[in-house]
């Protein structure tokens, strides 16, 4: 019985978050409020408020709770990338999760391209904004450096700059999906233009 009612606690939790998204994503994060969210999954607004203490904290657990949840499937398919074509590898994983997975991509939407950023939104959450920017840079720099410890590129390879420029390449190509979600294959994309980039960073021997 008590996993039961456990087991339904986290599913209603799950509901609500989703219920959250749905919402968010239909009038905006700014006019939704919790009565809105309550309503759309038959639930009062108390019963939101049991896991839940405003919308921020629902915002924190949608962003959080997605995404490690995503590293963790990442992690399980390439651990660490220790080369380029490893890098390459990782990516396209990642792109294929947004390409099939589509309440990720609503997910990525909403947070890049419709979510009201206020200032004081952004200096409230700036440390989970930093925790999910962070992690990717520090996988492409890894892979670089190991890259260059093998031989495999140029020793003259600045690992910092390289990995920030790679980083916003793969932001570019996750707008250029988001943005035109029918006509993008991300995978190909990807698959293109570390392709491009791998080429060129070989191409520079000592």
């Amino acid at each position: 019985m008590a996993r039961r009612t456990k087991e339904k606690a986290e599913q209603t939790r799950k509901d609500i978050l989703q219920a959250s998204l749905n919402m968010f994503c239909e009038k905006g994060y700014t006019r939704t409020t919790l009565d809105d969210i309550a309503k759309s999954i038959n639930l009062t607004k108390g019963a939101v408020y049991w896991y839940f203490k405003n919308k921020p904290d629902i915002l924190k657990a949608l962003m959080l709770e997605d995404f490690k949840s995503t590293q963790a499937k990442l992690d399980s398919y390439i651990p660490s990338p220790y080369n380029l074509e490893e890098l390459k590898q990782h990516f396209k994983f990642l792109a294929k999760m947004v390409d099939t997975d589509s309440n990720f991509r609503k997910l990525l939407y909403f947070l890049l391209l419709q979510m009201e950023w206020s200032t004081g939104l952004i200096n409230s959450f700036q440390d989970i904004i930093e925790e999910l920017s962070k992690r990717p840079i520090q996988t492409i720099e890894q892979a670089l450096l190991s890259s260059q410890n093998s031989g495999q590129i140029s020793s003259s390879v600045d690992v910092k700059m390289t990995a920030c420029t790679i980083h916003a390449m793969w932001h570019g190509l996750i707008m250029k999906k988001l943005q035109h979600q029918d006509d993008i294959n991300l995978q190909q994309l990807t698959d293109y233009s570390f392709d491009f980039v791998n080429n060129a960073l070989m191409s520079r021997k000592d």
